[in-house]
C-alpha cells in the first residue's frame, strides 16, 4: 500500500562534505527526487556538509569523471527543484566561513532551529 506523497515535507540531513564525494551526491538527488513527487523539501546542511557550500567548493567535486556533472551541478538543479537548501549557522565556524562565502539560494539558521524542523517535517532522512 502506497501512500500518497502530495503534500508531505521531508527534510533531508546532510553531514557530509566535499572530503567524502561519495556521501555528497544521493541527499540531492532523494531530495530532487521528493520535490518532484510534489513534497516540500528542504537539506539541511551541519558538521563537514557545510563545506559543499562555500563559494569555489561544489565545483571540485565530481563523482563520475565520464560526466560533466559536478556537485554544483547538483545544487543548482535542487534549487531549480524548488528544494530549500539551509545552513546550521553554528557549523560556519567550523570551515572559517561567513555567510557571504555561502552561494547563493542558501540562509542560514540556528542550530537550534533543526529541532524544530524535525518535529515539524513528515519525515527526516539523515546522510
Amino acid at each position: 500500500m502506497t501512500q500518497d506523497p502530495e503534500g508531505k515535507r521531508i527534510l533531508v540531513i546532510q553531514t557530509h562534505g566535499i572530503e567524502t564525494p561519495r556521501r555528497t551526491y544521493s541527499p540531492l538527488f532523494y531530495a530532487m527526487a521528493a520535490a518532484a513527487m510534489e513534497m516540500e523539501v528542504m537539506v539541511w546542511f551541519t558538521m563537514d556538509g557545510t563545506n559543499q557550500l562555500k563559494k569555489g567548493a561544489a565545483e571540485t567535486v565530481q563523482l563520475d569523471p565520464t560526466s560533466d556533472v559536478t556537485l554544483k551541478t547538483m545544487l543548482e538543479q535542487t534549487l531549480d527543484a524548488e528544494v530549500k537548501l539551509r545552513v546550521c549557522q553554528q557549523s560556519l565556524s567550523l570551515f572559517d566561513m561567513t555567510v557571504d562565502d555561502l552561494i547563493p539560494g542558501v540562509e542560514v539558521l540556528g542550530a537550534t532551529s533543526i529541532i524544530d524542523l524535525a518535529l515539524n517535517y513528515d519525515h527526516v532522512m539523515y546522510f
